[in-house]
């Protein structure tokens, strides 16, 4: 029998987008707060991500509105390599939406799999190094400008 590997959800919140001025606060600014309140924790906490990328520029725009760098900075930040394997912040480890055809209602759940398999250290090639809290960010539809909805789990191993 298997050793249980836990991992704790430190936060786990949705919300659904608003129609709002093109330079008014995006979902995932906000979301993104109610999730480190939540959770105790601030932006810098975070050790590794998957956030939602079905096209090139929203990871840009994810790493932003979730704090990990800022407002304009998400190309810099990404071409930085901070975002790579072994950058100070791994996104996207698993490939993202891009890499698995954006399968409706199953990216969610492939993106929390992947943030829990670094958690325990069992990504094989992938694994990011040290990694201990991790956060996964999702959106979907439109409003305006911005998601529809949206989810953002904080989790960590233990």
């Amino acid at each position: 029998m298997r050793a249980p590997r836990p991992v704790l959800a430190r936060a786990s919140v949705l919300a659904s987008g608003r129609d709002r001025e093109i330079d008014g606060e995006d979902i995932g600014q906000r979301l993104s707060r109610q999730a480190y309140d939540a959770a105790g924790l601030g932006s810098d906490d975070i050790e590794i991500a998957e956030v939602h990328d079905a096209t090139a520029y929203e990871e840009l725009h994810q790493t932003e509105a979730l704090g990990f760098c800022e407002e304009g900075a998400g190309g810099p930040f990404a071409g930085s390599g901070a975002t790579d394997w072994g950058g100070s912040l791994p996104i996207n480890t698993s490939g993202g939406l891009e890499s698995r055809g954006r399968p409706i209602g199953a990216s969610g759940l492939a993106q929390i799999h992947e943030i829990v398999t670094q958690l325990r250290g069992e990504a094989g090639q992938r694994q990011a190094e040290g990694v201990r809290v991790g956060l996964t960010e999702n959106g979907g539809g439109n409003i305006g400008f911005e998601e529809a909805s949206m989810t953002i789990h904080i989790l960590e191993g233990v």
